[in-house]
């Protein structure tokens, strides 16, 4: 087997404690700001709502629609190019959009095709209902992989690997893996246990590296061989870990609060490209529609907080590491036109997902609902919606952000339109 870049990659991550060296080699340290920051170079923030959000609370106004009910007291809200529904109680939704209007992009009417919450929540995230397929985060993580140590770093909610398991990390909702770095895991060990020296460990480590790398060299299995290889990266990734274990925390909580600051320092550090956070919160509210106001208006005042403090980090390659950083908000399904008997909506085929951040047109609204609420089509070149188009899917919303992020949807996702319109 042949290594190349990986085994470059894993020769500057180093096999011992030497993680600020290791770190330096991968380029973690502060680069010169610059205007503009490449796509290929652009980072992701992933705000997954568990349980399938209403659209029709704050992204789809549909008051001249009479099938559709629209939440008592609510109202049109216009702010930039964005047409939205506001209502009472919700200051930090208004708040987010006056101050981020410009930098936001809506899409509605983006269908997922099924009413199952799992069905949903893999189409969602990966354009499959398989689960077998790699999530956005993932794959976006993937072209890169090489670059940081742990590319997908998921702090809470959903994530698909696929063949791209090497590049997902769970944090563990109880801190498993500051638990691990640290030993803290021996802990809930049922027979006593001891870390070793430090240099046991260390040699420990050159063990593992020396027979990671001979049985990646020794393969013969093609299949043996890709295992292999993900497992010489994995030891590689936990040995360069071990250098900021004291500097960074990884134990996410269990809303955005604590969530939010925990991602932030892990793109700012140059740790990971992407980032899935999730609120242990669920929107599956079958009764009393009206939790939903209040769920959103507890999502955006945590945005813009993540916002203001994106906004207030140092980037790498840009002055802030807002500017070079999107955010993709988004929930599984969203939930049906008209009220039930309990004054709640049920599940429904067709959601809205919202980006926020560089590289992309904003002010803008992409896509919609007609007037039995299903997706409107589109034209993919302008994002126009257009009687003829193209449908707007999960998996065209995975594709836009991979030519966002400078690859290729042809190549990572064949069959799959992406909306450059939509894209600066």
């Amino acid at each position: 087997m042949k290594h190349l870049d990986r085994r470059t990659f894993l020769q500057g991550l180093g096999v011992t404690a030497a993680g600020a060296a290791a770190f330096s080699t991968l380029g973690l340290t502060a680069r010169p700001a610059l205007a503009d920051v490449a796509n290929g170079d652009l980072k992701f923030l992933f705000v997954f709502n568990n349980g399938g959000w209403d659209p029709a609370t704050v992204f789809a106004p549909m008051f001249d629609q009479q099938n559709v009910d629209m939440e008592p007291g609510a109202q049109p809200m216009n702010i930039g190019g964005l047409t939205l529904v506001d209502g009472a109680g919700r200051p930090s939704v208004r708040g987010f959009f006056e101050q981020h209007h410009d930098r936001t992009v809506v899409i509605n009417g983006v269908s997922v095709r099924s009413l199952s919450h799992d069905i949903c929540r893999s189409i969602c995230l990966t354009g499959n209902s398989s689960g077998l397929q790699p999530d956005w985060a993932t794959r976006l993580a993937d072209a890169r992989r090489t670059d940081f140590t742990l590319p997908h770093l998921v702090l809470a909610g959903p994530s698909y690997a696929g063949a791209m398991g090497a590049a997902v990390a769970r944090a563990g909702y109880s801190g498993q893996l500051d638990g691990l770095l640290g030993g803290g895991l021996l802990d809930d060990s049922d027979l006593p246990a001891a870390l070793p020296s430090p240099a046991a460990e260390r040699a420990l480590d050159r063990w593992m590296s020396r027979r990671a790398a001979a049985r990646a060299d020794g393969a013969v299995d093609p299949i043996e061989g890709a295992l292999m290889d993900d497992y010489e990266e994995a030891v590689a990734r936990a040995s360069a870990l071990k250098g900021v274990r004291h500097d960074v925390s990884f134990t996410p909580g269990f809303g955005l609060g604590t969530q939010g600051p925990t991602a932030v320092e892990a793109l700012s550090k140059g740790i990971a490209r992407c980032v899935t956070v999730s609120a242990q919160v669920s929107w599956d509210t079958h009764a009393n529609n009206a939790t939903q106001s209040t769920l959103f208006e507890s999502l955006f005042a945590d945005l813009g907080a993540l916002m203001n403090l994106l906004a207030a980090t140092p980037g790498e390659q840009a002055a802030s590491l807002a500017d070079e950083t999107v955010v993709v908000v988004l929930s599984e399904m969203g939930r049906t036109p008209r009220f039930n008997a309990s004054q709640g909506r049920d599940h429904w085929p067709y959601t809205s997902v919202m980006v926020v951040g560089p590289g992309i047109t904003g002010s803008r609204m992409i896509g919609g609902f007609d007037d039995r609420y299903y997706g409107r089509t589109v034209d993919p070149a302008s994002g126009d919606i257009a009687d003829g188009g193209t449908l707007v899917t999960a998996g065209s919303v995975g594709a836009t952000l991979v030519e966002l992020a400078g690859g290729d949807a042809a190549v990572a996702m064949p069959g799959e339109t992406p909306i450059r319109g939509m894209l600066s």
